[in-house]
């Protein structure tokens, strides 16, 4: 509980302390702020432990973006967790997995997440649990009315460093362009998903969520302009043998 206090008030002093040249000009919220009819109150631990038996996952909070100008307070318990892919491949075609660069693409589209999960398996919180990121944007969900383009007040967004096949990149880069880089950089590394497992395990079991298509779900699922996480993702390898 004393780790919990100490990163919300990390996360307070972090927000209040940002100036204007850390957030981009364009801070507009991809969906509305209606209010949803329900309530459901959060479970009292919102915020992973890092200290825990689990040492793969390891999860770092030194990138937050200021709270305040990329997220909201969040009003209702997640019941989805959204996974998508994230590079700056589009203005930084030799270093498309620079960190930096990388949390520059989100202050520049005014769009935030609250996981981000590096090559190499790190896991950074970019907004932590207790709010809502701005992840989803506009879509829909069979499940419901309530979740029309109001998803990211009912859902935990995690990204991936990565890139999709060809087809998933079509519209950020040209064939030619995508056909020039480096294989390495195509796909996800095994230590990304063990590290997503284990945070999709966490989640699920911290808030009732069930670990399945149904709930874990891609962006693709939601939002149908979009192609992420994409047809190279392997969903059997943090859905216990699930594919679909």
């Amino acid at each position: 509980m004393k780790r919990i206090i100490a990163l919300l008030l990390f996360c307070l002093i972090f927000a209040s302390c940002a100036n204007d040249s850390d957030i981009a000009s364009t801070t507009t919220a991809p969906q509305d702020t209606t209010k949803a009819p329900e309530t459901t109150s959060l479970p009292e631990t919102t915020v992973p432990e890092t200290d825990e038996p689990k040492a793969a996952l390891k999860i770092i909070n030194d990138y937050l973006l200021p709270l305040e100008s990329y997220s909201w307070e969040r009003e209702y318990a997640p019941e989805y967790v959204v996974i998508h892919f994230t590079s700056a491949v589009v203005n930084h075609r030799d270093d498309p997995y620079n960190m930096a660069y990388i949390r520059q693409t989100f202050t520049d589209y005014g769009v935030s997440i609250n996981y981000i999960i590096d090559r190499d398996g790190t896991v950074y919180c970019y907004i932590p649990e207790e709010r809502a990121a701005w992840h989803a944007g506009k879509g829909t969900l069979s499940a419901g009315e309530k979740y029309t383009n109001a998803l990211n007040k009912y859902s935990i967004g995690i990204e991936l460093v990565g890139m999709g096949s060809a087809s998933d990149m079509s519209q950020y880069l040209t064939e030619k362009e995508y056909a020039a880089l480096d294989r390495s950089l195509i796909g996800f590394t095994d230590a990304q998903y063990t590290s997503l497992s284990l945070l999709v395990d966490d989640i699920c079991t911290r808030y009732g969520i069930e670990k399945d298509r149904e709930h874990i779900i891609g962006h693709e699922d939601y939002s149908p302009a979009k192609t992420d996480p994409g047809e190279l993702f392997d969903w059997g390898k943090i859905l216990n043998g699930e594919t679909k």
